[in-house]
């Protein structure tokens, strides 16, 4: 069906510890619905039985205030939280539904609930509640597959079969809704002389050709240039393939950095590299990249790591990574000197891996 057909006055998005899926739910609906008025943004607040998501909200409704305000003919702002005090219990849910968000309602409202986030109690309750309220000719719910990267909605079926084509986010704007900033700033201090010297190095025998950490920057450079020039036309260019990004939350003495980035609409792959071949060296250098990606573009990010180990070895440590992080082959590819002296090999595989 024609997802303009999907006339809602409100949105429903239930705020989990990820935001991301009710930001590209949310920019959907905008996107196709001009009648929709208030989105509301329901999530867990503080107590002695749960820590509360009200920061996720926050950050959503700032980056969707970003983007939309002024942009849309019916959206209000502020959005509408409605905190729940205990989201595992199902007459606390439905009584706070009821007074804090339905009793605001008119009778010939329409409304429209995304059950994807928060915990499954809450999706279950307040779909329930909803669904067994006076609106019952007036309502739709639809969930977000992320692992296909489709929106499912109960009555019609799959409206988009992939909302990477349709949700664009910049980098910046991905971090920030999970409350981290940049801490550096772009330089271009390295050459394509220098960079093509460095993969070099990279692609010779580790056992008599070492390299040090400094030689890892450079590198990073070649790699990105490649990747920009085989996908960024596709990605939107400067702002979807990205180099050397650290990044911090607030309160944080520390800072963590991405080698390089690459956004298929939203969707996240972070790439790191390392000069080692050794084993271990390249198995923490792999938790790393896999937990950063995630903390940033939820379980649904993907990660590249890219070392000197051969054939063999990237096989076998692809493996253990898998299987010691719980994820599954789609969201973890290893790349060894083997793939990166065939530049149309690593290419391809990169591709497959981001864009399948």
């Amino acid at each position: 069906m024609n997802p303009s057909q999907i006339n809602i006055k409100h949105l429903v998005l239930l705020i989990g510890t990820n935001p991301l899926p009710n930001f590209v739910v949310a920019d959907f609906f905008l996107q196709t619905n001009t009648q929709l008025q208030t989105i509301w943004l329901v999530h867990s607040e503080r107590n002695a039985l749960q820590a509360s998501t009200l920061e996720q909200a926050t950050n959503l409704e700032a980056l969707l205030r970003k983007i939309w305000a002024g942009h849309h003919p019916q959206l209000n702002f502020p959005l509408q939280k409605v905190s729940l005090s205990d989201v595992s219990d199902a007459n606390a849910i439905r009584r706070e539904i009821e007074q804090k968000m339905l009793r605001k309602w008119q009778r010939d409202d329409s409304f429209h609930l995304n059950y994807t986030g928060g915990t499954k109690a809450m999706a279950t309750h307040i779909y329930h509640c909803l669904q067994e309220s006076k609106w019952n000719k007036k309502q739709a719910f639809s969930y977000l597959d992320a692992n296909n990267f489709r929106l499912v909605v109960d009555e019609y079926g799959v409206v988009v079969d992939d909302l990477r084509q349709v949700v664009k986010l910049e980098f910046a704007d991905l971090i920030g809704l999970h409350g981290f900033q940049r801490t550096n700033e772009d330089k271009d201090d390295i050459d394509e002389a220098q960079a093509f010297q460095a993969y070099q190095k990279y692609i010779s025998d580790p056992r008599t050709h070492s390299m040090n950490e400094k030689d890892g920057k450079p590198f990073e450079v070649y790699l990105k240039n490649k990747l920009k020039d085989r996908f960024g036309a596709g990605m939107n260019g400067d702002k979807s393939i990205l180099h050397n990004w650290e990044i911090k939350k607030p309160h944080w003495n520390t800072h963590f950095e991405m080698d390089i980035i690459l956004l298929n609409g939203y969707h996240l792959t972070g790439i790191s590299s390392t000069v080692s071949f050794k084993k271990d060296s390249c198995k923490n250098k792999g938790f790393e990249v896999i937990l950063r990606t995630r903390q940033i573009g939820g379980d649904e990010a993907r990660a590249i790591l890219i070392t000197r180990s051969n054939r063999n070895q990237t096989r076998l440590l692809q493996q253990e990574l898998i299987y010691e992080t719980g994820r599954n082959q789609e969201n973890i590819l290893v790349l060894g000197i083997d793939d990166l002296r065939n530049e149309a090999l690593y290419l391809r595989k990169i591709e497959e891996f981001v864009f399948d």
